[in-house]
């Protein structure tokens, strides 16, 4: 296994941690600050310190043009990535909205598709889940739930929010059913068919497939169960040895079997600092790579150009 790994020490323990889309930027949270890297150097580009207490989840936008943060103190932050990254070292630059509904600690966030133009959904120790506008900032849809909300996600579609309980429940929300109400109560007795039961503790991450018509849910119960959306029957259930705390269906990358294709990622040494003010030193040495597959010696490749040809190399292989 000719793997190099990149060790990253931060100031305290990583809460969340979330990547953006187009691969540039990496964000984790550390108690109550959100820390941005520039994966391609390493470089700490800000700190943010607008949340009150620790910080519980971050997503970003599919276009990665924004990015949210959730935290314990009830705040759910809304950020334009581009007026972070344009405002002075010494500045902390405002959020685009700060949606303070709800009463009780944000434990998750999703983003729908569009961009700026994008919907969120936010859940809540408070028995909630709340479904924004990020452009307007303004709040949709408030669903009251009888137990906390521990994980919320959308269908590609939109047509759904799923919402995981404490309790082990899993809920399907209608967003396009009339009358339509900004404020609803989810009665279980009423709405039997839309509840995914199996999960004998709290559900802490859901994840939707590409075709809506799979559902996958991570529980503290120690296992991972993939449901059929339209029936609501279990289809597997995966054990683990533990409480499971992240799970997500991604797309394979065409060249995924190919053991000619697999890429070599370059992951440089993350600044401790911001800018690199305190670590000019530290700034020549080399970073290290990531191996992913076959080792391969690779010299005088900048970083664009070994993803240019890494990309080259994906899009060939699905052409094929």
């Amino acid at each position: 296994q000719d793997q190099l790994q990149q060790k990253i020490i931060c100031p305290g323990p990583v809460t969340c941690l979330t990547a953006s889309p187009n691969g540039l930027y990496i964000l984790a949270g550390v108690a109550e600050s959100i820390y941005l890297w520039e994966v391609s150097n390493g470089n700490l580009l800000a700190i943010l310190n607008r949340h009150y207490q620790d910080l519980t989840c971050l997503c970003f936008t599919d276009d990665s043009s924004h990015f949210l943060s959730g935290a314990k103190d009830c705040l759910a932050l809304v950020w334009n990535l581009y007026s972070v990254l344009q405002a002075e070292p010494s500045q902390i630059p405002d959020p685009r909205h700060v949606w303070s509904r709800h009463s009780l600690p944000i434990t998750d966030l999703c983003c729908g598709f569009g961009g700026p133009l994008a919907r969120a959904a936010t859940a809540s120790l408070d028995q909630t889940a709340k479904l924004w506008e990020i452009s307007s900032g303004e709040l949709l849809l408030s669903v009251l739930f009888d137990v906390g909300v521990m994980a919320v996600t959308l269908d590609l579609s939109e047509y759904h929010m799923f919402c995981g309980g404490m309790d082990g429940s899993i809920f399907q929300v209608d967003l396009c059913a009339w009358p339509v109400q900004r404020d609803r109560t989810f009665q279980t007795e009423r709405e039997n068919g839309k509840v995914f039961k199996g999960h004998r503790n709290q559900v802490t991450c859901l994840s939707v497939s590409t075709d809506g018509s799979l559902l996958l849910s991570g529980s503290h119960d120690e296992t991972v169960r993939l449901w059929d959306i339209q029936s609501k029957q279990c289809l597997k259930t995966m054990n683990h040895k533990g409480p499971v705390t992240n799970a997500f269906i991604v797309l394979a990358p065409a060249n995924m079997f190919n053991p000619d294709g697999k890429p070599s990622v370059p992951l440089p040494k993350f600044s401790k600092h911001l800018h690199g003010t305190e670590s000019n030193d530290e700034q020549g040495s080399e970073g290290v790579t990531l191996r992913l597959g076959l080792h391969q010696q690779e010299s005088g490749e900048s970083y664009l150009e070994k993803a240019e040809k890494m990309y080259s190399q994906m899009y060939s292989t699905r052409e094929k």
